[in-house]
Parts: C-alpha cells; structure tokens; sequence
C-alpha cells in the first residue's frame, strides 16, 4: 500500500470491476517483448510509463505496445526526481519524454508518473496545465528489489482492489536489468484479480470507466504541438 497525495491520481473511485496494470522505466528489449506476450495472452491491457531516452533507443517497442493496444504515458527523460530540479530542466526532461513517445508512436501521452513518485503540488498543477493527469498509484508490491515472485503476488493481493492503480516495472532508470519475476507475478496477479471479478486495464480506461473523462482512453489522433523551449501556453490557474 502507499500513502495517497491529493496532487497526485492514486485510485479511481466508483469503478467496480477493474484496476490499472502500469509498467515503468521501459521500453525494454530484455523485458517488454515477454511481457507483452503475457499480457496479450491473459487478455490484459496496460499503461507503459516510459523514459524518453529508452524510447529513442528502442522506438519501434513503444510502437508495439500501442499496436498491442496499450497506453504510453510518460515518466520523463531520464529518470531524474522532478521535485528537486530547477523548472527549466524540469521542462526539458517532460518535454524530451513528450517529443520522444510522439516521434515512436504518433500518438500523444494523456498521464505522467513522476520518477521516484516525487512531484510537488506546484509540478502537479504545472502538469496539468500542460495538459496531462500525473499519476502515482495506490499499491507498489516493491517488484525493482526482485524479493521474489511470491512476495510480489502477496504484497499487491494486500492492497488491490477495484480501481486501484497497480505500480510495476519492465525496465530500470539504472540499465536494462531483467524484471522476469515481475513478468511472472504480472500472470499470477492478474489470473487472481479475475478471479475475484476485476480486469486489468489502462489508466485511461480505468479513468473513462468512471466516466472522469472517456477522451482519455484513447490517444489523440493528430496530437497537439508539443511545449517549445519556453514551456507550454500557461493560463494563471494554480501554483506557478
């Protein structure tokens, strides 16, 4: 489990039958392709928060995973804690990530996960205003230490449930380190959670769901101009 942060998407509420499966640090070539196997096996979909840097290495992944019918969402360039950088490489890093995932895919981001979980309520409202939902999540089974498939499995069956936001990784911020027992808890966890009457799906339709905004689910077909190198048009709602 983990602390909710009101700036921050957490959880869905009013969702009944289903929670968010994300994946961050990727695309990944050791991890993603297996991982997308699983998933199209199983039925499942997700949201793959990537980094920028991996996503120029690596274009033509973040294009199978929206041709899988996945989301990508962004997760800056790379994987530095926004909250402690300046606004100006703050900027640079989101806009990096944007551009990237744009150029690979066609398609534009909708949600951000802030690396580290660690965004200000100012960052936040700044994010927004450039038109994307930042997202955290409300279970983190803590996959990156590799403690073990089990123990992945036993921590998110402790937290999850309907319209919960499932925090796992595919990649690393450190290098391409193999991730197969977070791919192997993924296929147990989601195996359970239909069991019990929940699917996996994207933070876009778990967000739609609700009825929070349906346009989120599915990317925009001719994405808007991304921000210049003087950040995106600002209006003066919320902290600067």
């Amino acid at each position: 489990m983990m602390t909710a942060l009101p700036h921050l998407l957490c959880r869905v509420e009013g969702v009944a039958d289903r929670f968010a499966l994300t994946f961050d640090d990727g695309p990944s070539p050791r991890n993603t392709p297996r991982l997308l196997e699983v998933l199209a096996r199983l039925g499942a979909r997700a949201t793959f928060f990537q980094l920028g840097r991996n996503v120029r290495r690596h274009p033509e992944l973040s294009r199978r995973v929206v041709e899988d019918g996945h989301e990508v969402g962004l997760h800056d360039d790379h994987h530095l804690p926004p909250a402690l950088l300046p606004l100006g490489l703050f900027r640079r890093e989101f806009r990096a990530a944007d551009l990237a995932v744009r150029a690979a895919t066609g398609t534009a981001a909708h949600f951000y996960r802030p690396p580290f979980g660690l965004l200000t309520p100012a960052q936040a409202a700044r994010v927004r205003r450039w038109g994307y939902e930042p997202v955290l999540g409300d279970v983190y089974p803590r996959d990156p230490d590799r403690p073990g498939v089990e123990r992945i499995v036993a921590r998110t069956r402790a937290g999850l449930r309907a319209g919960s936001i499932l925090i796992l990784h595919d990649a690393s911020g450190w290098g391409d380190l193999d991730r197969g027992q977070t791919i192997a808890a993924v296929e147990r966890i989601v195996r359970e959670q239909s069991l019990r009457g929940l699917r996996a799906v994207s933070v876009g339709e778990l967000v739609a769901a609700a009825g929070r905004g349906a346009e989120a689910a599915t990317p925009a077909a001719a994405p808007p101009a991304p921000p210049d190198d003087r950040g995106p048009r600002e209006t003066s709602v919320g902290p600067g």
